[in-house]
């Protein structure tokens, strides 16, 4: 069970002023109940997220470009959306 579950079930009593049903609070470990969901990354801090659904041959072969350019995959996908904006007369602002 991860820890993240753990802690969302430990917080159902605080919520409802209910404690889970006994099946699925025997599951949650003590030490998993009292831990804290994390707060966000300071790298994630300020910024979204932007997905879409390919072929799993392009999640593919964009990890295997990663690779080879020694690269992140954010940061090739942050250069792929700069070169579309300028294509499309916008500035180039996508950082990773």
């Amino acid at each position: 069970m991860s820890n993240r579950f753990a802690a969302g079930l430990s917080k159902i009593k605080d919520v409802s002023g209910k404690a889970p049903p006994p099946e699925v609070a025997a599951e949650v470990p003590a030490e998993a109940s009292r831990q804290t969901v994390s707060a966000i990354p300071p790298s994630r801090k300020g910024k979204v997220v932007i997905s879409a659904y390919f072929d799993p041959a392009v999640r593919q072969q964009f990890a295997i470009m990663a690779v080879k350019q020694n690269k992140s995959q954010a940061a090739l996908l942050a250069e792929a959306l700069n070169l579309l904006f300028e294509r499309h007369g916008e500035p180039p602002i996508a950082r990773a």
